[in-house]
This record gives structure tokens, sequence and C-alpha cells, in this order.
């Protein structure tokens, strides 16, 4: 299927590595022009890739770093949010720091909220889109992750106020379940590797994500797409 991305401008926040590298990469493949911000370096992807360095939560950096990808571009058409951290997993919520759970909330929502702030000048001037990366967990719980949960609900709430807020600019969320990321690994470990347990690819996530950002998706608008093999339309029916 033709994308109609060539030529695009994009900024991938998270873009150093996981998700936020394979939508950079999957862009690129699509002649997207790329804006790849992290805090921490990118790898070097070729001359259509401007690597930016800002913390998401640092709203003067994040300012700089989306007017740096515009001004490179000649503008924005594409804005995708894949800076995230997990926060502690496994601790119960009376155990949790309430530092801990700002942290979360800080990269996973407020960070979010930045980039789409300061962008938005740009993506309404070219009826652009933004695509968020939330969760399944935005749904769906595990024990000893509610600052996790908390932020991808807030996520999937914000997009919709976004795509009321921002007309001309289509706002949209991607939920993945568990993605084969070095986050994940780091929290999960050995059990992505058990192959009764389903696990999806950084690229698939960027498959969604690039369908969802394309003039192909153009009437969806304010929606989460929970992407988790089937597992929550299971019922709790003991039969």
């Amino acid at each position: 299927m033709r994308l109609d991305l060539a030529g695009k401008a994009v900024l991938v926040t998270g873009a150093a590595s996981g998700i936020g590298l394979a939508c950079v990469q999957a862009f690129l493949v699509e002649g997207a022009r790329v804006g790849a911000l992290d805090r921490a370096s990118s790898p070097a992807l070729g001359d259509d890739v401007l690597a930016v360095h800002a913390d998401v939560t640092d709203e003067r950096a994040v300012a700089a770093a989306v007017d740096a990808v515009a001004d490179r571009f000649g503008g924005l058409d594409v804005v995708v949010g894949c800076a995230g951290i997990s926060g502690p997993v496994g601790t119960p919520v009376t155990e949790t720091s309430v530092a801990d759970f700002a942290a979360v909330m800080a990269v996973n929502v407020t960070g979010q909220f930045l980039v789409v702030k300061h962008a938005a000048p740009w993506l309404t001037a070219a009826g652009g889109s933004v695509v968020l990366l939330a969760s399944d967990s935005a749904f769906t719980s595990a024990p000893g992750m509610v600052p996790y949960g908390a932020s991808k609900g807030a996520v999937v709430a914000m997009t919709r106020a976004l795509a009321v807020d921002l007309p001309g600019v289509r706002v949209n969320c991607v939920c993945p379940s568990v993605v084969d990321t070095p986050m994940a690994r780091g929290d999960l470990g050995d059990v992505l590797d058990d192959p009764a347990f389903p696990v999806q690819t950084p690229e698939d996530v960027a498959w969604q994500v690039l369908h969802l950002a394309s003039p192909r998706s153009r009437t969806v608008n304010g929606q989460a797409v929970l992407a988790d093999f089937g597992v929550s339309a299971h019922s709790g029916f003991p039969a």
C-alpha cells in the first residue's frame, strides 16, 4: 500500500532505540525526512535525519528541538511520541514513592503534551497528524504497575482531547501489548522468549504508527488502536 509519506517532515521522540528507532527507520524507507529526538545519542541514519538531543520533560529544550526540526525541513507534517519509561515494575502501590509516580507521569504524559504543544502551530499549518504511544496497560492491568498504567490511560484520554483541541490535525494513539524492546527486556527478562507469551516487535508497532500517520487513515481521529493479539477480547466467564 502506498502511504504517501515521501518528503513528509516527521518528528519522532524516543528515537534512539526500541519503538522510536523502528519508527524512524520505517519513515525513512517511505521517503520521509525525520527529526530524531532523544536524550541519548541516536545512531547515524543518513542525511534525511536530523538528530536532536532533548529531555521531553524540559519544555525549553523541547521547544528548541521542535523548532530546529521544523526549520531544517521547512515545517512539520507528523509527530510521533515514543519517549517513555516503565518506572517501578512489580512494586505494590503501598510501596511506590510519589517521586517514582511523578517521574513516570512526567515522561509519559507531560512529555507527550509538551511535544504536541510546541509542534501544534506547524502541524496546524500542514494539516498534519500526531501518533502517540500508549499501551494495552491503559485498558488492562498487571500487578505492581500503577504508575505506568495511570500514565498510559492519561495518554489515551489526552489523545481524544487533543483531537478536539487541534482542528485540522489528526491525533491518534497506538496501544500495543508487550513489545520486545531494551526497556521491556530490562523489566521482564527471559519471559519474552517464552513461545506461549505473545510479544510484538518494534517493527510491528512502527507499521501501525505509519498507517495512522499517513493520509490513508484520514478518517481516523481521536482513536486509541489496541493491538494485543486479541487477548483483551477474551471473557473471564468460566466456560
